[in-house]
């Protein structure tokens, strides 16, 4: 017997006994959830002996969270996950095809609207603020967006483009990649 050797069936049995299933980026997986401190945010942790990382998208009792943190990793994998507060619903484009030619030699298209997405982030009047940290506020006009870092985010949510949130149109001014996982927009109405 080797007691530095990392024994996972305590953990194993806890998740079995008490875990709870959620969807982890559209994988069900058995994890234990516990509410993080009260403070401005609906905040949890989850545990888990599964793959996670920051940027994973939850859906735990009906609602979207995103792990916002660095996952630390020992017995069991643990990390905090923080609610998405609302769902940016992204139009669908108008796609056209050319499916020939008439008589004339012009092409005749066929067109057809792609289907609209659904994207949940994290919507803030304040910078991005984990733990303790003081928020620095922004301008008045000014909203800062977390969402899942994803190829699909990042095609739609780049600099000058506009979409509707929160009944106004906002137009994203800064796209911040430093958190492996997760897309910070700066956005001001627009």
């Amino acid at each position: 017997m080797n007691p530095f050797t990392i024994d996972n069936s305590d953990f194993q049995f806890l998740l079995d006994t008490v875990g709870q299933t959620v969807t982890i980026d559209n994988v069900e997986q058995k994890v234990i959830i516990n509410n993080a401190k009260i403070g401005d945010y609906e905040e949890k942790y989850i545990y888990t002996l599964d793959l996670i990382k920051r940027g994973n998208l939850i859906v735990y009792n009906g609602k979207n969270y995103l792990i916002v943190s660095d996952v630390m990793e020992g017995l069991y994998k643990k990390a905090l996950m923080r609610h998405c507060n609302y769902t940016i619903v992204v139009k669908g484009e108008e796609v056209c095809e050319i499916v020939g030619w008439n008589d004339f030699g012009e092409p005749i298209y066929e067109c057809h609207t792609t289907e609209s997405i659904s994207i949940p982030a994290i919507i803030d009047k304040y910078t991005f603020k984990i733990d303790d940290f003081a928020p620095i506020r922004v301008s008045e006009n000014q909203i800062i967006i977390t969402m899942q870092d994803n190829e699909t985010n990042k095609s739609k949510f780049t600099v000058n483009t506009k979409f509707e949130a929160m009944e106004q149109t906002w137009k994203v001014i800064d796209v911040d990649m430093t958190r492996t996982g997760l897309l910070v927009l700066t956005c001001e109405i627009g």
